[in-house]
């Protein structure tokens, strides 16, 4: 499913580029000493025990707006080839045969920022506020994070390609043309409905509560968690349950190893600021990652080893069911 493999971002942050941006020759050195801090987290992420998944086994490009410059573990010279998409884009996808990390070179994010600001948003995927900094608090850090979480969904396509196909084959099935974006579904069916907006929202806080709560308490909150997840679910159609299961998971648990990374470069409390903050409700798909990341953190403190378990064909509610049987 090509168009899948296009969108499936995770920063996924895309607008047209051609006459905004110019070319710069050259990989800067801010860029080469990103994705050098970003290999030398290698070992910390190994910790994370996500099976075979590390990013010196991917390449990453670098997008300045005219050509990509690609690095990969090993290599000290970045080469130089086209550019894979005219667009400014952080994401992940296929590239003569191989998945890719496919990110703008960092110089590029402040033009980046004038444009969201523009326009009124920031856009990742198809349009809604996920982004974890605003202009100012975002960094260098924060740019070799954003690596680790595209070059886990290369570690996810990688494994499971076809499953995430047939998942999301009903979702585009539910759309009048090949056009519509299917953030219009999510609006539209799971988004104007005022119940399952309050579902969701306490969906969230009680997830927050068991993250807080004292060990012996956690399994209570859990449960209750479960049980507003499938009280929202019987308000949804088939569709729109499956769109929600992808994003929470795919896009959840990249968010939780983009977190993790920035958590072993910037320490605790500036983990805690950018991707613990107070939850704010928006339309969209944003809201998913920041719930599917919520879970993988809890499971961090309710089952060691859960990374060994994770699968995208029973999903992270499963994963929680079992912390509590």
């Amino acid at each position: 499913m090509k168009l899948l493999k296009i969108m499936y971002a995770a920063s996924g942050i895309i607008f047209a580029a051609d006459s905004i941006f110019t070319g710069e020759y050259g990989l800067s050195n801010v860029n080469r000493e990103i994705y050098r801090t970003a290999i030398s987290l290698d070992k910390d992420m190994q910790k994370l025990d996500f099976p075979g998944f590390s990013l010196a086994d991917y390449k990453v490009r670098f997008y300045n707006g005219n050509c990509d410059y690609v690095v990969e573990a090993g290599q000290e010279k970045a080469k130089k080839e086209d550019a894979v998409l005219d667009t400014f884009v952080g994401t992940s996808m296929e590239v003569d045969g191989e998945y890719q990390v496919l990110l703008p070179a960092y110089e590029k994010f402040s033009g980046m920022f004038d444009m969201l600001n523009a326009i009124g948003t920031v856009s990742q995927g198809a349009g809604d506020g996920t982004l974890s900094f605003t202009e100012d608090t975002y960094s260098e850090n924060a740019h070799a994070a954003v690596i680790w979480h595209e070059a886990f969904h290369v570690w996810q396509m990688e494994k499971w390609e076809k499953e995430i196909d047939e998942l999301m084959e009903p979702v585009y099935a539910q759309r009048h043309d090949e056009t519509e974006d299917i953030e219009n579904i999510i609006v539209k069916e799971a988004d104007e409905k005022p119940e399952a907006v309050n579902l969701f929202r306490e969906e969230i806080g009680l997830l927050e509560k068991a993250y807080h709560a004292p060990d012996n308490e956690k399994k209570e909150w859990i449960k209750k968690v479960l049980e507003i997840s499938e009280k929202r679910k019987k308000l949804l159609s088939d569709s729109v349950s499956a769109m929600e299961f992808y994003f929470e998971n795919t896009e959840g648990s990249a968010m939780y190893v983009e977190g993790q990374a920035y958590r072993f470069l910037e320490g605790e409390k500036a983990w805690e600021e950018h991707y613990m903050g107070e939850f704010e409700y928006e339309n969209g798909r944003g809201k998913y990652y920041h719930l599917g990341m919520l879970k993988c953190v809890l499971l961090d403190e309710m089952m060691e080893g859960w990374q060994k378990k994770f699968d995208i064909n029973c999903g992270l509610d499963e994963l929680l069911q079992a912390c509590i049987s």
